[in-house]
């Protein structure tokens, strides 16, 4: 009977040749939770898209795309991202654009087959032989429309209305105004909180203002009737000795036959149908999944079929995820538990890598691979940009990467009828279901910022809503984010809900709720230092549960700037793209005021310094870079620290979306700045810090993240400036696995002026981490004149000092990354640089120049 247990290894020999299909799949990076059909329910992509210019001409179209990209490869539009012609590109976003196709033949002469957008950015009018025969309103949801059984040959039009006109006409409707001051518009034309769209096409202080249109995902044949109903997975228990889970089918299903396979092998696996929806699997032996440095990343391939041939193929990881929310000394905590193991989360905040979805789809394996590259365990996925691309999710799982993921809603509230709600649920449905599966995916989060600004930001005098239209403004706020969407994810089996970030568990009906109490538990945004000046102290004395957003901001690499037109610091091109305002310091403040703040305070202020073959913009590349690096070691060094109470540390931001002057830690180019380098020692698993919490002392940590345990010796040494050693010790270290930590007894601060250095050896002889900091703030140390000489070899450099040399930075005009960048230099040792290519290769760089913090001589200028 087909609801009896039976051993997989009946069916091995019919199965063989789908399960190898499914093995081919799944070692490419296919396979993900999206099903994956080889059975006639999805067609091909659809091709020959043609859209209409201003003149009426109708030209080749790029779908999947959009109209700026279309535009510019017709000569029709300059690059938006250069020069400053993004202003000549504002009359698009108040246009309708046409676009047009044939219609392809069905896949096969079955009943049943309907067109499937996968997306339509944003409002949008399908019209089929003269008729409207489907309109959609939401960029972030599929769309699906029936046509004849003769429709092949004919004409199929899409008509993208202008975002702008049709979300004024939807803003005009609302009885209330409607906060979303991200947007740089007057109030009352702030359309993009209505509009279920990509919220940073509206502008952002890191983004330009391009409210483009298009058909950003493929369009295809569907036959629905033909595919299985969706699913969710239920871990149901398991150890090292076994597993079992359950699959779950949103309707009936029939009989399945089943195939496991686990790195090109089958797994022999005990199915059983517990009834017409539910079946459960069991096999021993299981390899489990683990975030980045905790173990390794296996993942299943699972492929189930029907006796007419109608077959789903997905790929998973066994692992639980759970988030420790139980009260503790400090109030309550917010950490993340996987296979039973507390994680301490470190990683970053990403934005799309590209302003336009079609170029940032094809990016994000470099995106991932710069994550990977400086040890994160967790990504965030921004609530202003858009939901993952199936390949996300598949490189994060590859790499053991956690995702935090927004619904797509940042820094606005929301309208308050049903049509609009329902649009959103919608939207979010789809959405859960298609992830709910991912391995990777371990939170879903409300929105970005919304309930904080709310209560923080003012808005509520900015937009005078008072009385009434302030309790309805926050009640259709509260319809969605704490009433509707945790039901959705609970219903759905779609995991953790968070209801906003930063978000705790103070009483957000309070508009006073008071900072202390926000600490004590749920997730911050410590934007004290940058947007409050504070020193980099705050992250110890104002370290929360969950540090979700901090940063700094620096000037990227010049080859970046130089490719879209900057010549030298004055130039317009470069000035025009800091977006960044900050009034409520003092009138016209800035991102270059708060830059030149924080580089004078811990480096030089670049404008009050020059240096022997660097203009002023080197001087601002240099020390912003530096000045951001040593900011965001300090913060994860600190968090981790602190990590009893602080169980998570992600900075903002990863990448950009255009070539611009932000908070990145990788430009727009994939060249990494100095913070890039310095986010991927202070992410090491096995990690030597300095506890700046005790300002009276040094206070050196050693922290041990892995699995497994740390043993070893660490070997200290504070430096004078001369190279003079000090003092120095050694200290035998055996620490646990996951989140251990202990303290290396070293001497107290001398009074001289020098470094710290340090190295931690296995007793195998493996490095496991090294470093050099400065024992006082950099700008207040008296370094001595170091002559810093380059050697270039096989695959790197070798540098030389005669003296200490602070924040040395290579640049090259070979294309490439240096391995380490950012460091400081010690005399009477040779120090060595890797080098390679854009391309991987090793290679010799060309044209190294160096830099660093002693060649700057004070100067009476005063640019700013």
């Amino acid at each position: 009977p087909s609801n009896d247990a039976m051993p997989l290894t009946t069916s091995i020999t019919r199965f063989m040749l789908s399960a190898l299909a499914l093995v081919m799949l799944c070692g490419t990076g296919g396979c993900g939770s999206e099903p994956q059909n080889f059975e006639g329910h999805r067609g091909p992509a659809w091709g020959g898209w043609a859209f209409q210019d201003t003149s009426q001409v109708w030209r080749a179209a790029e779908v999947p795309g959009c109209i700026h990209t279309d535009l510019e490869h017709h000569g029709l539009l300059a690059d938006p991202f250069n020069d400053m012609e993004e202003l000549g590109a504002t009359w698009i976003e108040g246009r309708d654009w046409r676009y047009r196709c044939a219609v392809p033949p069905t896949p096969n002469d079955s009943l049943g087959w309907e067109v499937l957008f996968e997306g339509l950015d944003t409002y949008a009018v399908v019209v089929f032989r003269g008729d409207t025969v489907m309109e959609a309103n939401n960029m972030h949801r599929s769309w699906r429309v029936s046509l004849p059984q003769d429709a092949a040959g004919d004409t199929l039009e899409v008509v993208l209305q202008s975002p702008v006109r049709r979300g004024q006409a939807r803003l005009d409707l609302s009885p209330w105004p409607i906060p979303a001051s991200n947007e740089a518009k007057p109030i009352g034309q702030q359309t993009s909180a209505v509009t279920r769209k990509a919220m940073y096409h509206y502008g952002w202080d890191w983004g330009p203002r391009l409210v483009t249109s298009g058909i950003w995902k493929p369009v295809r044949w569907v036959r629905p009737v033909a595919a299985l109903p969706d699913f969710r997975y239920q871990f149901m228990e398991g150890n090292g000795d076994s597993v079992r889970y359950a699959l779950v089918f949103d309707g009936p299903v029939p009989d399945l036959e089943w195939a496991l396979t686990l790195r090109d092998s089958l797994v022999n696996t005990v199915v059983e149908r517990v009834s017409e929806n539910r079946y459960e699997l069991a096999w021993e032996k299981p390899e489990w999944w683990w975030p980045m440095g905790m173990g390794k990343q296996p993942l299943y391939g699972l492929e189930w079929r029907t006796s007419d041939g109608r077959m789903d193929a997905h790929r998973f990881g066994v692992r639980t995820i759970d988030w420790d929310r139980e009260s503790d000394e400090y109030g309550r905590s917010f950490r993340c538990v996987v296979n039973g193991k507390p994680v301490q989360l470190r990683g970053a905040n990403v934005i799309p890598p590209d302003y336009f979805p079609v170029r940032s789809l094809a990016r994000l394996p470099e995106m991932v691979g710069h994550a990977t590259a400086a040890n994160m365990n967790m990504l965030r996925i921004w609530g202003g940009g858009v939901y993952g691309d199936e390949s996300l999710y598949d490189l994060c799982e590859v790499h053991g990467i956690l995702v935090w993921q927004d619904f797509m809603s940042a820094c606005a509230m929301v309208p308050g009828d049903q049509g609009w709600r329902q649009n959103f649920l919608a939207e979010a449905e789809e959405s859960i279901r298609r992830l709910r599966n991912r391995t990777s995916l371990a939170l879903w989060c409300g929105n970005n910022e919304s309930e904080h600004a709310w209560r923080a930001w003012g808005w509520q005098d900015a937009y005078g809503l008072h009385g009434t239209d302030s309790a309805d403004v926050r009640n259709a706020y509260a319809a969605v984010f704490e009433q509707a969407l945790p039901r959705l994810v609970e219903d759905l089996n779609g995991g953790f809900y968070w209801p906003s970030s930063p978000h705790s568990e103070v009483d957000v009906s309070d508009e006073k709720g008071g900072e202390a109490e926000e600490l004590q538990s749920g997730d911050q945004h410590d934007w004290g230092v940058w947007f409050g000046t504070a020193d980099f102290d705050y992250y110890s004395t104002e370290s929360g549960r969950f540090a979700s957003e901090y940063g700094l901001q620096s000037v990227p690499d010049r080859k970046t700037l130089t490719d879209v037109g900057v010549v030298d610091f004055e130039d317009s091109v470069l000035q025009f793209r800091q977006r960044c305002t900050m009034d409520w310091l003092e009138p016209g403040f800035d991102g270059w005021d708060m830059m030149q703040h924080y580089a004078g305070r811990y480096y030089a202020d670049p404008d009050a310094v020059e240096a022997p073959g660097m203009d002023r913009l080197d001087r601002w590349i240099h020390l912003t870079q530096l000045t951001q690096a040593e900011g965001l070691r300090q913060a994860l060094e600190r968090h981790r620290c602190a990590s009893e109470k602080t169980a998570g540390s992600l900075y903002w931001q990863l990448d950009d979306v255009w070539p611009t002057v932000s908070w990145s830690t990788v430009d727009h180019a994939g060249r990494w700045k100095l913070a890039h380098h310095a986010v991927r020692h202070a992410n090491q698993n096995e990690r030597i810090m300095w506890d700046r919490s005790d300002r009276d002392g040094v206070r050196l940590v050693a922290q041990n993240l892995g699995s497994v345990p740390a043993l070893g010796e660490v070997s200290w040494a504070m430096i004078a400036l001369t190279g003079d050693t000090l003092s120095a010790g050694k200290a035998d270290l055996k620490i646990s696995g996951h989140v251990g930590m202990v303290e290396v007894a070293v001497e107290p601060l001398p009074e001289e002026q020098g470094v710290m250095a340090w190295i931690w050896k296995s007793y195998e002889g493996t490095t496991l981490d090294s470093g050099l900091v400065a024992l006082d703030r950099p700008s207040e140390m008296a370094w001595p004149a170091a002559q810093v000489v380059c050697t270039p070899d096989s695959g790197g450099v070798w540098l030389a000092s005669d003296a200490v040399a602070c924040g040395v930075r290579l640049t090259s005009d070979t294309e490439g990354r240096f391995e380490d960048n950012g460091f400081i230099v010690l005399p009477g040792k040779l120090h060595w640089v890797g080098f390679k290519s854009s391309d991987g290769r090793i290679a010799v760089p060309e044209q190294v120049k160096v830099e660093h913090l002693a060649m700057y001589a004070p100067t009476d200028r005063a640019e700013r």
